[in-house]
């Protein structure tokens, strides 16, 4: 019994020492990290790569793409399959097919560039988010009848934080949900490269996803704003959510 105990008392302290040591860390996170990347989230923002009249630049970038489908368009000059004899119209079907697998449409390369930079930070702000509501979660104090109005703060301040992570969760979604239909489009392109509208449709696809990029980024930095604002207000609540005066009164 008393080996068991013991064991017991030295795993508690590796964990004890753990959980002061994971609170320094995020208490770190708070206070030096999120002030910098408020700071780095802003300067992106305004920088030349998210200015609003690049818009014109990813336009004519999509259309630029398509370089392989417009030649591959003028190389071939055929009738109608309509017109064509039956015996012609297998050749002309594997001929079409082999066009189509030959085809290149390019990404949008200011557009992938931009994912690839936003990428990164949607991954580093899920981590800090995930830190910070279990840093909290090992602030809350056991449970007892009444005075808990520290604590319904530190609860409140998870499910904020929980609703900031799933935003930028949902991103991920956003961003693969581009490609899918970026390629569905291509697709359509290659296979009726004589109708403008999916061509128009492409460079309007690009063109959202660029100015969706940019409105992300200030979303980004409104959620360390927002983070860092709330646990700041309500910091010495999260840290000692009841009072040492109130714990001795029961």
């Amino acid at each position: 019994s008393s080996g068991i105990n013991a064991e017991y008392g030295e795993n508690t302290a590796v964990v004890e020492k753990y959980k002061k040591e994971f609170c320094q860390e995020v208490e770190a996170i708070l206070s030096d990290v999120f002030p910098k990347k408020i700071i780095e989230l802003d300067k992106l923002y305004k920088s030349d790569q998210l200015k609003l009249s690049r818009a014109g630049e990813v336009k004519e970038a999509a259309k630029a793409s398509l370089k392989d489908v417009v030649a591959q368009k003028e190389a071939v000059s055929s009738p109608p399959p309509a017109k064509r004899k039956r015996n012609e119209s297998s050749s002309f079907e594997n001929g079409d097919e082999k066009m189509r697998f030959s085809t290149k449409v390019h990404c949008n390369p200011i557009v992938s560039e931009l994912i690839g930079t936003l990428k990164p930070e949607i991954r580093e702000l899920i981590e800090y988010c995930n830190k910070i509501k279990m840093w909290i979660q090992l602030l809350i104090p056991k449970i007892e009848d009444g005075n808990n109005f520290g604590v319904s703060i530190q609860e409140e301040t998870i499910s904020e934080v929980s609703t900031f992570c799933e935003f930028a969760k949902g991103s991920f979604d956003d961003m693969s949900r581009y490609f899918v239909t970026r390629g569905k489009v291509s697709s359509k392109i290659v296979k009726y490269p004589h109708l403008e509208d999916y061509v128009k449709y492409l460079t309007e696809l690009d063109e959202k996803q660029f100015l969706h990029i940019r409105v992300f980024t200030n979303e980004l930095k409104m959620i360390y704003c927002c983070m860092f604002d709330i646990i700041n207000k309500n910091l010495e609540k999260i840290k000692q959510p009841r009072s040492q005066m109130s714990s001795n009164l029961y």
